[in-house]
């Protein structure tokens, strides 16, 4: 009796031990320590069991990680999807979420989701902004693609892994992949093999290829891959050195050891057929951040690199460095805020028209990674530019290379792949070049007899540039411009000598075809108009009252109005170059106003003057950058001078001229 009890109760502590929620914390503390230790593939798997059976925040949060980690953007959107299904989901989720719907191309939604994700997190309002508005050009580029570009998936490199970075060697190339390579006495069982906890994949290694339709791919030897991470890798023009990089072990050098993550940038010399022995650059000697990506300019003598360095714009930055004359490698130098963001660029490459190509999250871009390019060197970079589609996807695109200015490849993980990460090629195609004969013919004519005008000058200006051109109308009154696609125009007469009824305004952005624009004037003579420039009346900055320096003028100015009935004044005010255009012609048109009010106010007839704000469209003291004006310079571009536009002959006092 008593052996039944003790049976009983061994039984009863045996099954409350093994109680669901026992099993399950043990599956969420063993999923934990792999999450700890980046091994996202072994822990979403748990991560999974435990949903199922007892869902808690905690867990939807890692299992949607691990999702984003490994770039499984479909299982991404639907667990952050459960996880803002949770009150208490912090709001940086609704960014999670609205990225992963971006990389699956929900546009819309993904706006909508980062909408959501400032008005819950007040202080990344600005972020959640950018990103929101970078949904609407993600959406119109993959609505439009470039219709010359043509981008295949390279079948010959590509397998069920993950393929990228392929760059030049020998005749051939060197790619990064992480497939299980078996070849010959190397095919051996799978399950002996070390795999990397984050894909659940081998480890990545350097792969060449020697070309052509049916290539023969064959794994590089030691001691270029180690047992861990191996690439991407760059080789100098002649083939006889490598830059790669390569990820080493917790305490040891010699790759024994967990991995953590920690990337180096090693140097290989080519010695007969084989390769010396790998030797670190020297910019992450201490171990404390990662340098990895490797890329050289065409002569040799600057190495560009990703790395998360303190000190730089945020996540991994492009960084530079030039080669010392005796061989060694400087410091390292950002490439600065036009290539580098706050969120992660890397896959640096110098393309063979000298730009610099790389990928980036933190641009404008249409999901994931983007490539983008940007003139420049070293670490001075103009603007960059995103390389739209098809050459990007709303997925991952990285690792570009040129072959020629017309073809190369790129690597992407976009929907429609062989494996994960994969090669494409592509090719532009020369567009159909069509040439546009577009003109401004017209003719010109006395207003009052209507008789053709010969030998007057007439002037077409380039609103875009400046430019200013002219000719002499023909015996017959005509007169011909040619012109540029994609600009605006102003056609007008000699001020200096005639007066007209109007002004030509052309635009031939977006023509597409072949035209003729017909402009005729009509001009009034009269032999007394000329341009007068009265002294200059100027301002404080960002103000538009009247100066008491400048009223001495202005009462010189009432008294020629007086005396000369017949005169009628432009009124033609400016700004500095500080501000907006748009704000500073709001100023100008203000200022000129405040002469109107003053001459209004001494008894001048509001029929008698025109005000007209030009904002900073005429500046007399022109500064390359805004800032970098003095403030003389400044104040001289303040001022608001005074143009007679209409008078008759015979009526002109002479002492205009000295006012």
């Amino acid at each position: 009796m008593n052996y039944r009890k003790i049976l009983i109760a061994s039984v009863f502590c045996l099954f409350t031990y093994f109680l669901p929620q026992n099993i399950f914390s043990d599956n969420v503390e063993k999923a934990n320590k792999y999450y700890d230790k980046y091994d996202y593939k072994f822990a979403l798997e748990l991560y999974e069991k435990v949903m199922q059976k007892k869902p808690s925040l905690l867990v939807a949060q890692k299992l949607a990680n691990c999702y984003r980690f490994i770039n499984n953007t479909q299982a991404a959107e639907q667990a952050y999807a459960m996880v803002i299904s949770y009150q208490d989901a912090e709001p940086v989720n609704y960014k999670y979420y609205a990225e992963a719907l971006k990389q699956n191309s929900k546009f819309d939604q993904a706006k909508q989701n980062f909408q959501l994700y400032g008005q819950k997190d007040l202080q990344k309002t600005q972020e959640a902004e950018f990103l929101a508005n970078s949904c609407d050009a993600a959406k119109m580029w993959a609505e439009n693609p470039e219709a010359n570009v043509h981008v295949d998936n390279e079948m010959a490199m590509n397998s069920e892994y993950s393929e990228f970075s392929p760059v030049k060697y020998k005749t051939g190339f060197v790619f990064v992949s992480d497939r299980w390579f078996t070849q010959g006495d190397e095919a051996k069982d799978k399950s002996n093999k070390e795999v990397y906890g984050w894909t659940g994949n081998p480890y990545l290694k350097l792969y060449e290829s020697n070309g052509g339709t049916s290539p023969k791919v064959s794994i590089l030897p030691s001691p270029i891959n180690n047992e861990f991470h191996t690439g991407p890798a760059v080789f100098t023009t002649n083939g006889d050195t490598v830059y790669f990089s390569r990820s080493e072990a917790e305490g040891s050098k010699k790759g024994k050891g967990k991995i953590i993550g920690r990337n180096y940038i090693y140097c290989a010399v080519k010695n007969g057929d084989n390769w010396n022995q790998p030797v670190a650059l020297p910019f992450n000697l201490d171990a404390q951040f990662s340098v990895q990506h490797p890329a050289i300019s065409a002569d040799g003598n600057t190495l560009y690199f990703a790395s998360d360095m303190p000190g730089g714009q945020g996540g991994t930055d492009i960084y530079a460095s030039k080669r010392n004359t005796d061989g060694t490698w400087g410091g390292a130098a950002n490439c600065g805020i036009n290539i580098n963001s706050k969120d992660d660029e890397g896959f640096p490459y110098v393309g063979l028209d000298g730009k610099l190509y790389f990928s980036s999250k933190g641009h404008v871009g249409m999901g994931g990674l983007d490539i983008f390019s940007a003139s420049g060197a070293f670490n001075e970079f103009g603007n960059v530019e995103n390389m739209k589609s098809p050459i990007n996807s709303p997925k991952d695109d990285f690792g570009i290379l040129f072959t020629n200015d017309q073809n190369g490849f790129i690597s992407s993980n976009r929907n429609g792949g062989r494996g994960l990460d994969d090669i494409y090629k592509f090719s532009y195609s020369k567009p159909e070049v069509k040439v546009l004969a577009l003109a401004i013919e017209g003719k010109i004519v006395d207003k009052i007899t209507g008789e053709p005008m010969s030998g007057l000058l007439i002037h077409l200006i380039n609103s875009e540039t400046g430019k200013k051109s002219s000719v002499l109308s023909d015996a017959s009154g005509n007169f011909r411009f040619d012109l540029e696609p994609d600009q605006n125009y102003t056609v007008k007469g000699d001020d200096n000598r005639f007066f007209t009824d109007k002004q030509g305004q052309i635009s031939t952005f977006g023509l597409k075809e072949s035209t003729t624009f017909s402009v005729n004037f009509q001009l009034e003579k009269s032999d007394a108009a000329y341009l007068v420039r009265l002294n200059n009346i100027h301002y404080d900055f960002d103000k538009w009252n009247i100066r008491p320096d400048a009223a001495s003028d202005l009462s010189k100015l009432v008294s020629f109005m007086k005396t000369t009935p017949d005169v009628i004044i432009e009124m033609r005010s400016h700004t500095d170059s500080r501000g907006t255009a748009a704000y500073n012609l709001i100023l100008s048109q203000k200022r000129a106003e405040s002469t109107v009010a003053y001459l209004q106010n001494n008894g001048v007839n509001s029929t008698r003057y025109v005000a007209k704000g030009l904002g900073e469209s005429e500046l007399l003291k022109s500064c390359r950058f805004k800032n970098s004006c003095s403030e003389a310079d400044h104040q001289a571009n303040r001022r608001t001078e005074f143009k007679i536009i209409k008078i008759k002959a015979g009526n002109v006092n002479a002492s205009i001229a000295r006012i």
